[in-house]
């Protein structure tokens, strides 16, 4: 990770501050990236992570690591460019609710 942010100057990190994130190996990396303040347990206001859950929710029970491999980018392949964007567009709402509920 680090010598791809190198190479993108001026770009901002956000992670969420799972437990991997947080170890001592993860922030001494980030030390010198600059990292986009983020709430702990808040994947609800992270698009990506609905993307996930899509994706887990379709791939079953594959028997391999090629397996699942290849079923992974079969159902991203077949991913609607409108799954996406309505995730984009859902977000301003699902930070005014967070924003009303003080972060609860």
């Amino acid at each position: 990770m680090l010598p791809l942010m190198q190479r993108l100057p001026g770009a901002i990190f956000q992670q969420a501050n799972a437990r991997p994130h947080t170890t001592r190996l993860s922030q001494d990396c980030l030390r010198t990236i600059t990292t986009l303040p983020w709430p702990a347990r808040s994947t609800d206001l992270s698009p990506i992570e609905h993307i996930w859950d899509h994706l887990g929710r379709r791939v079953g029970h594959p028997t391999s690591l090629n397996k699942l491999e290849a079923r992974l980018q079969q159902i991203w392949n077949e991913m609607s460019q409108d799954i996406i964007q309505n995730l984009y567009a859902s977000m301003p709402n699902c930070i005014a609710s967070c924003i009303r509920a003080r972060g609860g």
